[in-house]
């Protein structure tokens, strides 16, 4: 990682603790009372519950025959248990509150929470398959009316041919990380949380090798060739590519909660206390920075022009690396049930790209044609993230989820678009938009 992401790094996570500190200030109240408290059951030995205002405590309580009688039955009231609303009962709303199975604060209770998450990504970055070689000469012609420009594997007579794949190399596993405080709860019912936010590990590479049938076969379309000295007659040709893609984040999230409990009655006449399922709302704005790199190594060995040598072998190795730092916006909805729950969410932002590439080409016969090109340009890139989840709660402050999600990144610098044989070249290619999507697996915890 690059000095600029650590100072990144260090003036988002130094804002993130001023953040916790400014808001756990913001009131005199004890820590118990910016969440609300845990909702008790009485014991079991309790008989009766509080006497209601503007009830005297030693009222007395009436008796079957003060009240009218019922033509259902011969003493006024149903037979059986509990039966009689005006007298205590053993069981029941009277004499003890319902179990507390699920309600609006059952659930992500805590100040602070963490969530941590597999990425099993796809990368797309490219529409159509790159070619870097072929054992056809007419692969270098160039543009001429009624020929081909050597893209297009109908015109050529082989199938040796080294293409990178734009879906390729299929999924790769990253990792995910986030940390966050509980801040307040407005008289919205909604929670306020500052949260940091860490993603790394995924590399994505694909390695393709081709040697022609013949000695000295091989040729460089004129895409990456032109007229310039390249890898033209070469015996094999080798191209690994390799992107990798992190990031780190600040956010504050708006999240709303449950509404009222409801009481239900079961069957047999008892009580218990459930959560009013229904739709939360989710709001994010925060701070982010992304870093793709990636490299291309291109080689090739025996390369000659006919009779003549001009090169044993060949290398060209290519960098690129985007500095993304912008804002961010995002909302959510989520059906939340007293156990499960699903929704979606989605954010994005225009962001600021320092694009820089570096190329260098060496022939090892002599330096004529050797080049060491350094390139820098900055765009406004689009990154969007949108992502459908299920989540599952096991206990009130764990949960299990899974999901889909998708990235798009646009205007960034990638090394394949960079590969061309022009030493005086001063432009770099930020055209790419590639694109991530694939599952997501994860667990959170509060406390």
């Amino acid at each position: 990682m690059t000095n600029s992401t650590r100072l990144i790094g260090l003036v988002m996570t130094a804002a993130l603790w001023a953040g916790v500190a400014a808001a756990q200030g913001l009131t005199n109240a004890g820590a118990g009372e910016d969440l609300p408290p845990d909702l008790t059951v009485p014991s079991p030995g309790v008989e009766a519950l509080p006497v209601p205002p503007g009830q005297a405590a030693n009222a007395p309580v009436a008796s079957p025959s003060d009240l009218p009688p019922s033509a259902d039955s011969s003493n006024g009231y149903y037979e059986g248990e509990n039966c009689n609303p005006y007298l205590p009962r053993e069981r029941g709303l009277w004499t003890e509150l319902a179990p507390i199975e699920s309600t609006g604060t059952w659930l992500r209770r805590g100040f602070w929470y963490a969530e941590t998450d597999a990425l099993i990504y796809n990368r797309l970055w490219n529409r159509k398959d790159q070619r870097f070689a072929a054992e056809d000469r007419n692969v270098t012609n160039g543009p001429v009316p009624g020929q081909s420009l050597g893209f297009n594997p109908i015109f050529l007579d082989t199938n040796r041919v080294l293409i990178l794949n734009g879906g390729l190399p299929g999924q790769d596993v990253a990792a995910r990380g986030t940390l966050g405080n509980f801040l307040f709860r407005d008289d919205h019912n909604r929670d306020h949380t500052v949260e940091f936010t860490g993603q790394g590990g995924g590399t994505w590479e694909q390695d393709r090798t081709v040697a022609s049938v013949a000695p000295n076969g091989l040729f460089v379309p004129f895409f990456q060739a032109g007229h310039n000295r390249t890898f033209n007659g070469s015996s094999t040709q080798a191209i690994d590519y390799a992107s990798n893609l992190a990031g780190i984040e600040m956010n504050y999230r708006v999240h709303s909660r449950l509404g009222h409990d409801q009481l239900v009655m079961d069957p047999n006449g008892d009580w218990h206390r459930s959560a009013d399922a229904g739709f939360e709302k989710e709001y994010l704005v925060g701070l982010r920075f992304i870093e793709m790199n990636e490299r291309l190594d291109w080689s090739a060995t025996d390369i000659t022009t006919g009779t003549v040598t001009v090169g044993d072998d060949g290398d060209y190795r290519i960098r690129t690396m985007n500095d993304m730092f912008g804002y961010q916006m995002g909302v959510g909805l989520t059906y939340q049930a007293p156990r499960w729950s699903v929704g979606t969410f989605a954010k994005g932002g225009v962001f600021l790209n320092r694009a820089t590439g570096r190329s260098q080409l060496n022939f090892t016969a002599d330096d004529t044609d050797d080049f060491n090109q350094r390139m820098v340009e900055n765009q406004l890139s689009f990154v969007g993230e949108a992502k459908v989840q299920a989540k599952y709660n096991v206990l009130p402050n764990v949960s299990l989820r899974a999901g889909y999600e998708m990235l798009l990144i646009t205007s960034a610098a990638i090394a394949p678009n960079q590969a061309t044989f022009t030493s005086d070249t001063t432009y770099l290619n930020t055209t790419a938009n590639p694109f991530y999507h694939g599952a997501v697996f994860g667990v959170d915890f509060y406390w």
